[in-house]
């Protein structure tokens, strides 16, 4: 039985509270085509692959109280054709064209009496071609899974058979309940109790059992408890205790205009090459060149940039990546500092690495998850201030979807392009996208037009980085130890000495630590014994003598 309504998540109603006219929290991603696509046809894919996902045909409705989740009701007006629009390109039809209408769809707040999803589809795009462009409001999905159920929507090739009359995939679960909310909301709180003390009941039982047969069980679990709640302290007291982010040519008061940009397409295979020669993953070595993009941006800003990190907030999805698509939110955020004050780009992809790494084994997009459940259920008021700290800490948002490796086709063409937008919390003014598809990999920007009125600069920025690495990869110029910090590579690399070499070459005490601040100059301290580095920089550099050399056999040549 469909639902007439149904009670937002937590999550969802958070992100519902984010909106702000200078920062509409609306995700925006676009199909590019060469070639026409049959409206009709494009009309029948949405009604017969996307409305079966009965959200898509649901309205908000918010809490008269102002505090506690809204509600998801059925549009008794819904009109497919009230949310599919057929718009064309003035001339010249170009991209810089398609980007200025892009930029103020980009603006333009959704109706807030409709279903929170627009599609535009534009003709007239670089001679002949066209592109569908897609709204959907951050509350009904992440951008992962916004761009998974795209996705879906298409075929593998352009003779599929054509289906309709699809009934609602999984993700939109049925509710046992279909009463007036209030009711609705109280009986599904009972049964949830219900099942939960089920479940606690059976947990007690276990953990006594467990607990009786090995004693050393409770210590264990007391362990276990005691750092979560260590962890989740560190997180929270970690993020309140971060000072303000550095004021950039990123940072300052926003307007409604934004402006939007993509970069040109390049190989995927030349960036894994990159990454493979470094030891480093392909979003290490992307992000990396973004932040090279950013550094030189501020340059030409005459931003001092000799001591910068610049804060981002990353999403991180938490979903598996092979299960079913779902709507709603399930990611959570953590904070990476860019180390924009590093020039050499070999040493910034070994910072970059290093960086992610520690997070990827730290407790802050668990702790993270939780806060943004919690503030879900708060007044809008309080998670929208929350929302404005947590973007004082940060100046802009990166998102890293990957697509598919395959060309696919939607409505019976194929999909030459794609590229989506994140949006931005709080004051944030800066959106990076970075997403591949059919072996190649692109870059979006998205800014606050007063802040930022030409991102095509930074996508300039970002493609000379990625070709002054290729040429330098592809002409084996690439030196493992461009600054002090790789110099213990070097004993890495090297091969073996015998005895009488060891004795000939006995070490030789470093007198000055040989590690570079983030001013760019050689530390002062004294070397520790036996090593190159002082007592500061020993343990936050040992680490990168573990990386493996390249294998000598992998060819200098990308595949790309």
């Amino acid at each position: 039985m469909n639902r007439q309504v149904e009670i937002m998540s937590s999550i969802d109603n958070f992100w519902l509270h984010m909106d702000h006219p200078t920062n509409l929290m609306i995700i925006t991603g676009f199909l590019g085509f060469d070639e026409p696509l049959d409206f009709d046809r494009l009309l029948e894919t949405f009604k017969n692959r996307l409305l079966c996902y009965e959200r898509f045909k649901k309205r908000v409705v918010r809490p008269l109280s102002g505090v506690g989740n809204a509600t998801w009701e059925l549009d008794p007006k819904f009109d497919l054709r009230s949310h599919v629009h057929r718009v064309a390109l003035p001339s010249p039809g170009d991209k810089e064209t398609l980007q200025e209408l892009i930029s103020d769809l980009t603006a333009t707040p959704l109706d807030p009496t409709k279903p929170l999803w627009q599609a535009h589809y534009i003709e007239n795009y670089n001679n002949g071609g066209s592109v569908l462009f897609v709204r959907i409001h951050h509350c009904i999905a992440d951008g992962i899974a916004l761009i998974r159920l795209l996705l879906s929507m298409a075929d593998l090739s352009p003779d599929a058979v054509w289906q309709s009359n699809l009934t609602e995939k999984k993700g939109e679960k049925a509710s046992k309940f279909d009463f007036f909310p209030p009711i609705e909301g109280a009986l599904k709180k009972l049964d949830r109790a219900r099942r939960r003390a089920y479940k606690v009941g059976s947990f007690i039982a276990k953990e006594i059992e467990a607990s009786l047969s090995k004693p050393s069980h409770v210590i264990d679990r007391a362990k276990l408890v005691s750092k979560y709640a260590l962890d989740a302290t560190t997180v929270i007291s970690k993020i309140l205790l971060l000072p303000a982010d550095r004021k950039t040519a990123f940072r300052g008061e926003l307007g409604v205009r934004k402006s939007v940009a993509w970069s040109n397409p390049i190989p995927v295979e030349d960036v894994k090459a990159i990454g493979k020669y470094f030891n480093a993953t392909i979003n290490d070595t992307l992000v990396a060149m973004v932040t090279g993009a950013l550094r030189r941006y501020l340059q030409q800003c005459n931003n001092l940039v000799g001591d910068l990190d610049i804060r981002v907030a990353m999403p991180i999805n938490i979903r598996p990546m092979d299960s079913e698509i779902e709507l709603g939110n399930q990611f959570s955020l953590i904070l990476v500092a860019l180390p924009v004050h590093i020039d050499d780009p070999v040493l910034r992809i070994r910072e970059v690495q290093r960086r992610i790494s520690d997070l990827k084994e730290a407790p802050d997009a668990l702790v993270a998850w939780t806060l943004l459940n919690a503030l879900g259920v708060s007044s809008a008021r309080l998670a929208k201030f929350a929302a404005t700290m947590f973007a004082n800490k940060t100046t802009g948002v990166m998102s890293n979807v990957p697509g598919p490796r395959m060309p696919l086709y939607f409505a019976g063409k194929e999909i030459k392009d794609i590229m989506f937008w994140v949006p931005r919390i709080g004051g944030l003014g800066l959106g990076i996208s970075i997403i591949s598809y059919n072996g190649k990999v692109s870059l979006g920007i998205c800014t606050d037009a007063g802040l930022v009125s030409d991102p095509h600069s930074i996508l300039t920025h970002f493609e000379n980085e990625f070709r002054m690495l290729l040429g330098m990869y592809r002409a084996g110029q690439i030196e493992k130890d461009p600054l002090v910090i790789n110099d213990r590579f070097r004993d890495s690399l090297a091969a073996p000495l015998s005895k009488d070499e060891n004795d000939a070459q006995a070490p030789v005490q470093a007198i000055r630590c040989r590690a570079i601040n983030r001013n760019g100059v050689q530390c002062h301290n004294r070397a520790a014994t036996d090593s190159l580095y002082c007592t500061v920089h020993l343990s936050k550099y040992e680490s990168f003598a573990d990386i493996k050399p390249l294998d000598k056999k992998d060819p200098k040549v990308s595949t790309g």
